[in-house]
């Protein structure tokens, strides 16, 4: 089922027609081909949690480019929060639910869903992940083309073309703990497409700029222009969350030294975590005459959305937090980011403007220096104009 990019509900959206078949799908070999290739009306699979299915936003505009209308839809499973974030991208078709289909398994009757999909007569499928699930709905449905990463034979037996897990050189070292991503950024290349680093794939809407800049206004009042902060201790795995002490300790440092304003960042599962911040924040600032309880703000207390969010990541200087989906927001809205990793391994580079850090005890945010955090976000530091 499709969900339109700005609904709140799950409804279903009109196809548009389809534009042909595929032109050119890549051999085994190195070569670069010969055409651009058309991949006629295209979807992309994506999977894992909200953060892991926007990692693949620049690969999937890259596809997009060689699509139908320059557009490609892409079948997730968060569909109303991405749909929200993409509201604003051009580049991105219809949003598909495809929570039904992460257990899918063919000969279980003829499915709804299935039959939906096959409506819609995709020429193409690109699946951005290892899984078998989403392969099998794309063949029931039909989609002559299918491209992607294998995590098993039955895979290899349901694309057309299996892409090389080991593929994609250097890139390999930009997705840390998944390095076989590389291997689809390795296939865009090969078939002439641009990995573009210097645009964010991720615009927010005019409307959702405009809340983000009145939010914005409104903490700033008269005072002189100071950086915009976006700033994020909490993920929900314990091992990867900012102890609230050393995080205010931090932005206490940046606070007095630059005057910046820190907008705490994170979803409403992170409201108990925020409180307790806010209200270590307050009585540091007790004690404190070089800092104001203004420099950090709650966005929770904000009317938050996810369109505000986006909004907020483009109008905001920085980027300081720990490995979470708002890193990876920040790096796909190309917003200058510190992220704070809990191992070396973990580590993510796949857009530029980002300084990692990583914990020297894995699993250990806490074990980051302060120093360490603070010497890093100097080398990004730009003072503004006032």
């Amino acid at each position: 089922m499709a969900v339109p990019r700005t609904a709140t509900r799950l409804n279903p959206v009109i196809s548009r027609p389809a534009k042909g078949g595929v032109n050119a799908v890549p051999s085994s070999n190195n070569s670069a081909p010969s055409i651009t290739p058309d991949y006629g009306r295209s979807i992309g699979f994506v999977a894992g949690g909200i953060g892991d299915q926007i990692y693949h936003l620049t690969q999937l505009r890259a596809l997009a480019s060689a699509s139908t209308d320059g557009r490609i839809d892409i079948a997730c499973i968060h569909p109303v929060p991405i749909g929200k974030m993409l509201a604003g991208c051009r580049w991105v078709g219809d949003i598909i639910d495809a929570r039904g289909w992460r257990r899918y398994r063919p000969g279980l009757g003829k499915s709804a869903s299935i039959t939906a999909l096959a409506s819609r007569k995709y020429d193409s499928a690109f699946f951005m992940h290892r899984s078998t699930s989403f392969k099998l709905v794309a063949r029931a449905a039909k989609i002559p083309t299918r491209i992607g990463l294998t995590g098993s034979w039955l895979d290899r037996l349901m694309l057309n073309h299996a892409l090389d897990n080991a593929a994609g050189g250097e890139r390999r070292a930009l997705w840390g703990h998944r390095p076989f991503i590389a291997a689809i950024d390795d296939y865009i290349l090969k078939m002439g497409l641009p990995l573009d680093d210097d645009t964010p794939p991720i615009i927010p809407t005019a409307n959702a700029k405009k809340q983000a800049a009145a939010m914005i206004d409104g903490l700033v009042q008269k005072r002189k222009k100071p950086p915009i902060i976006i700033v994020n201790l909490f993920a929900l795995d314990d091992n990867r969350r900012w102890p609230i002490d050393q995080a205010i300790s931090v932005i206490a440092y940046i606070a007095a030294r630059t005057g910046a304003i820190f907008l705490l960042n994170a979803g409403p599962d992170a409201a108990d975590y925020h409180d307790a911040a806010m209200a270590s924040w307050a009585a540091l600032c007790q004690t404190r005459g070089d800092i104001g309880q203004h420099q950090l703000v709650d966005c929770l207390l904000h009317d938050p959305s996810m369109e505000k969010d986006v909004g907020l990541y483009h109008l905001a200087n920085y980027y300081i937090g720990v490995d979470s989906f708002t890193a990876n927001l920040a790096l796909n809205c190309n917003l200058p980011a510190v992220v704070l990793f809990a191992k070396q391994g973990d580590i993510l580079q796949y857009r530029s403007r980002i300084t990692p850090i990583a914990a020297p005890i894995d699993g250990q945010i806490g074990s980051i220096a302060p120093d360490a955090i603070t010497t890093a976000f100097q080398g990004l530091y730009q003072p503004l104009p006032v």
